[in-house]
């Protein structure tokens, strides 16, 4: 549940910030329109501004029941795909 910004010139740290109520994570963050996505098993999804100083913009949960988030996003067209161990979701607007 730490999430890291490092200048890839220098390799020297930008920020180093603990997601709140963070769950386990085995998919891969994204980068998509400027923001980094990690989804937790849980379904949960942190999203954090893609810039050097931390800035956790929204934290949104599926209301997947007991379904299990494994399997990283993609974005494509504008719209994340999400796959947990049951269903398939679009979201976007």
């Amino acid at each position: 549940g730490i999430v890291y910004c490092v200048d890839a010139k220098t390799g020297e740290i930008q920020y180093e910030e603990r997601l709140p109520r963070a769950a386990q994570f085995y998919a891969s963050p994204i980068l998509a329109a400027g923001r980094v996505y990690y989804l937790g098993r849980n379904g949960r999804c942190f999203v954090v501004a893609a810039k050097p100083s931390f800035e956790l913009l929204a934290t949104n949960e599926l209301e997947a029941g007991r379904e299990v988030f494994n399997a990283s996003p993609i974005a494509l067209d504008g719209e994340l795909l999400i796959r947990s161990d049951r269903r398939l979701y679009c979201i976007g607007t």
